[in-house]
């Protein structure tokens, strides 16, 4: 059976992946070689609600979550172009199994996310049909 949704959604999903991927790590990168501290510290002169503590915990706290991203689309690249060769190959109860579970480790992006549930669920609720003869 062809599963040409199933194949382009897939592919949508890891190209989405792949871009979302590229602009993170741009971000880390940036972000890495700035001095955001310093930055905050300026800020904080006019306002003294938060202590230099609270502001470190925080820039770590958004360079974490970052970095997390960073993994779960790395996660999600893989397992994207592994299904893809998996529905190529015909496993398509497979192939919608690891869909599945990519969707759901891409957690910190809904796009890569929405691209790899919904031909997951395809994979595994499509049934193949099956030819009948018909005896005259």
């Amino acid at each position: 059976m062809k599963r040409t949704w199933e194949f382009v959604l897939s592919i949508i999903g890891v190209s989405i992946a792949a871009i979302s991927l590229i602009v993170t790590i741009i971000t880390a990168v940036y972000l890495n070689s700035i001095d955001m501290t310093e930055m905050m510290d300026y800020s904080l002169m006019s306002d003294s609600e938060f202590s230099t503590s609270e502001v470190d915990m925080s820039i770590k706290f958004f360079m974490g979550l970052l970095w997390a991203g960073i993994i779960s689309l790395f996660i999600a690249l893989a397992g994207g172009l592994i299904a893809i060769f998996l529905l190529k190959g015909g496993k398509a109860k497979a192939a919608g199994i690891l869909l599945i579970i990519t969707g759901i480790l891409t957690i910190f992006h809904v796009w890569p996310l929405i691209f790899f549930i919904v031909p997951g669920i395809m994979c595994l609720a499509r049934k193949t049909r099956e030819t009948v003869e018909v005896i005259v």
